[in-house]
């Protein structure tokens, strides 16, 4: 499968790009290619140093890397997202599409702050092509323990998405990354409820003075 990361050189990216880079054609994609090649090429030397096999990994600015995939990964801030998205139209046809973005501010703790959809993963939808496919999932990952391959990460993965084939493909993703369990979380609507999660867990983690938090259910 060929996986484009947008965001790729950020930890979220890297961690995808490293967990994924095995079985799958990976392209890590930045606004500046340049970074996106550098960044790749650290990862498959970290990949080499571990003894771990990689299948194809490279970079590339994120117009290439969208072209002729099968699954884009938006790991990128809210706060740029659709930006980048409406300039990126053209470039997409029928892609999956994972939303890990999460629509947040922080007063004196962080908060939800969802636009007139009501979540993040609505409102790209909306501005995707009808063709694409959003699926939403990993926004209660940690980004520090999915960047060390050497972490088994024992957390459920609520996915949330409309078009059924797609949401089952995030799942069997999902199932690559060992110990990590794919919930279904219905459709594309109820990814507010997951979305709202992450500032919940920050703050949970700055009052009780811990980090990394996950969420498993049982």
């Amino acid at each position: 499968m060929k996986i484009a990361i947008l965001g790729g050189t950020g930890s979220i990216g890297e961690g995808f790009a490293l967990r994924w880079a095995e079985k799958h054609e990976i392209m890590v994609c930045s606004r500046e290619a340049d970074k996106a090649v550098k960044a790749a090429d650290e990862y498959k030397d970290r990949l080499t140093n571990k003894g771990l096999s990689c299948s194809s990994l490279g970079g590339c600015s994120n117009e290439t890397g969208i072209k002729d995939v099968d699954v884009v990964v938006l790991s990128v801030p809210y706060n740029g997202v659709i930006t980048l998205l409406k300039s990126l139209l053209t470039d997409f046809n029928d892609q999956i599409v994972i939303s890990l973005v999460v629509p947040m501010k922080k007063n004196k703790w962080f908060e939800y702050s969802p636009p007139e959809q009501g979540c993040a993963a609505l409102e790209i939808q909306d501005v995707l092509p009808k063709t694409v496919k959003v699926v939403s999932a990993y926004h209660n990952i940690s980004a520090k323990k999915l960047a060390n391959p050497d972490i088994e990460l024992n957390y459920d993965v609520v996915v949330c998405g409309d078009d059924e084939a797609a949401k089952q493909k995030v799942m069997e993703l999902t199932r690559e990354i060992k110990s990590l369990r794919p919930l279904d979380g219905g459709g594309l609507e109820s990814s507010y409820m997951i979305e709202s999660m992450t500032p919940f867990l920050i703050n949970l983690a700055i009052r009780n003075k811990l980090s990394d938090l996950g969420v498993k259910f049982s």
